[in-house]
């Protein structure tokens, strides 16, 4: 017989379901694109989820814990690469990567909705955590991309290691922000805010 620990009915239920994503390499699927301008420039944009593993299907669950809590909430899982100028390289890895880790596909271009060819392709990615401060100065961690590759070059990928806020990206925050603090005071100087991640709190509607 298991008995019912005390407190239990008062405890929060701890399932799991408000994990970060752990750093690592993944398969994952697309599970929709499009293009953007953003700031004058072209910008192509895919939503994905984990397609295998213990964390298969993270984004897509995290999404759905957190609609049972807020009408509003954001899917997670995307992914910007702008597409001209110096990012072109950068733009043609990601999509040789696509192909390569699909055998027979190739991206069709110039076509009327090719990008919605791209649904259901696998690619691998490689992904690290990057520190942030919340608007409450409450330090916290955001997984994201930071290379993505084919399935075949994850082999001899190499996780890259936590991003932790430097002093020089705080006083940044602060120049921007108009936020006043005492450079004689230690304790102020190593503490203050940065904005979330690019693409952390966006949603792409799903195709």
């Amino acid at each position: 017989m298991i008995k019912k620990p005390q407190g239990y009915d008062e405890a929060q239920a701890y399932t799991g379901e408000g994990m970060g994503l752990p750093a690592g390499c993944y398969v994952c699927e697309i599970l929709g694109a499009i293009e953007e301008t953003y700031n004058g420039r072209e910008r192509f944009v895919m939503q994905f989820d984990i397609a295998e593993g213990e964390c298969k299907g993270f984004y897509q669950q995290q999404f759905k814990s957190a609609k049972e809590r807020n009408v509003n909430a954001k899917y997670k899982g995307e992914y910007r690469q702008v597409m001209d100028g110096s990012s072109v390289p950068f733009f043609k890895g990601l999509i040789t990567s696509i192909e390569k880790s699909n055998p027979g596909y190739s991206f069709p271009w110039n076509l009327e909705g090719n990008e919605k060819t791209l649904r259901g392709k696998k690619f691998g990615a490689v992904m690290g955590r990057e520190q942030f401060l919340t608007n409450d100065r409450e330090k916290r961690f955001t997984t994201k991309i930071f290379q993505i590759r084919s399935l075949e070059g994850l082999k001899d990928a190499k996780i890259p290691e936590d991003k932790l806020l430097t002093e020089e990206d705080i006083a940044r925050w602060d120049r921007e922000h108009g936020v006043q603090q005492k450079a004689s005071d230690p304790a102020l100087a190593a503490d203050g805010f940065m904005s979330i991640p690019d693409g952390v709190d966006e949603e792409l509607p799903f195709m």
